[in-house]
């Protein structure tokens, strides 16, 4: 076209060239500016490739600009120990209304997890769809390299659902423990940001998310704590009469493992003296323990008191 001074339409006729070829070769020719789109003629070629060159260095000036916005965006809400110690961001998650959100962030912070990711876990009412998604972003994060930590509470062990994630757990090389006493529901992500329940008694009264600060640092040297004082699941001993406990029996047992007198308990309840007697006599021969105290710490082993 160049040379002869041909149109698109008469160098195609002249090559022979099928409609598909065409079509092919105008696209081809416009996207390198060498095509007259209006007559279809060969453009100046020292003039096509200034306009190219500019197009190209309009495009790697965006994509700079792009860069540059995307690091300061990185380092702003992502790069937290960058962040001056004892500051810390907190965003609060109501309940339900941003509950999607959360679980929105929860997913995007396990991506975006490097070393560690810590779980705590009180008793609930597990699914299999939540436990499923929980398996699905440790297993991403161990293909990173990120070492999974989940602490349950023994009382979960009785559930047959829990039992059976158990073992694909530690088939993907999650680490799991269990511990009688769980103080709330927490996440934590390379010791940099945490999800912590806001009420450890209400899962319906939201979750806070703090990322950065010295308080982040003091949550996991918690959980590093009640990690260290947990137990592996095969050193639980199981009892199934803890789910038959009355709300009676089982506030007895927990003030029973705190130390208190039947006259302290009595006050705290509202019963009479004789009637804390009675139900400790039973709850040490059920238990099997040979002072009150035992029975207390027996009940906590057993994972009773975080039933119900």
């Amino acid at each position: 076209m160049h040379e002869r001074g041909e149109s698109l339409p008469e160098a195609a006729q002249e090559l022979c060239l099928a409609a598909a070829d065409i079509d092919r070769a105008r696209d081809q020719l416009a996207q390198l500016n060498l095509l007259n789109p209006e007559t279809q003629s060969a453009a100046d070629v020292t003039a096509a490739l200034n306009r190219s060159l500019q197009n190209s260095h309009r495009l790697l000036d965006s994509l700079v600009e792009q860069h540059v916005r995307t690091a300061v965006l990185a380092r702003h809400y992502l790069d937290v120990s960058e962040q001056a110690a004892g500051h810390a961001h907190v965003e609060f998650f109501a309940w339900p209304d941003r509950r999607e959100h959360l679980f929105e962030r929860i997913d995007e912070l396990a991506e975006l997890a490097e070393h560690e990711v810590l779980g705590m876990h009180p008793a609930a009412p597990w699914t299999r769809e939540s436990l499923e998604a929980g398996l699905a972003r440790s297993a991403t994060n161990l293909r990173n390299g990120v070492r999974v930590r989940a602490l349950h509470a023994q009382i979960a062990l009785s559930n047959p659902l829990i039992r059976e994630y158990l073992g694909r757990w530690r088939q993907h090389s999650i680490e799991v423990r269990v511990t009688p006493m769980i103080p709330t529901r927490m996440l934590i992500y390379d010791r940099r940001t945490a999800v912590v329940q806001a009420d450890p008694e209400d899962l319906h009264a939201g979750s806070i998310l703090i990322r950065g600060g010295s308080v982040v640092k003091s949550l996991a040297a918690i959980y590093d704590y009640c990690w260290t004082t947990a137990s592996e699941p095969e050193d639980v001993p199981r009892a199934a009469d803890g789910g038959a406990l009355t709300e009676q029996q089982r506030a007895v047992l927990r003030m029973l493992a705190a130390g208190a007198k039947d006259s302290a308990i009595a006050r705290s309840m509202g019963v009479s003296t004789r009637t804390v007697t009675r139900l400790v006599s039973e709850l040490t021969a059920m238990l099997g323990a040979n002072s009150r105290f035992q029975a207390g710490v027996r009940a906590a082993r057993l994972g009773w008191l975080d039933a119900g």
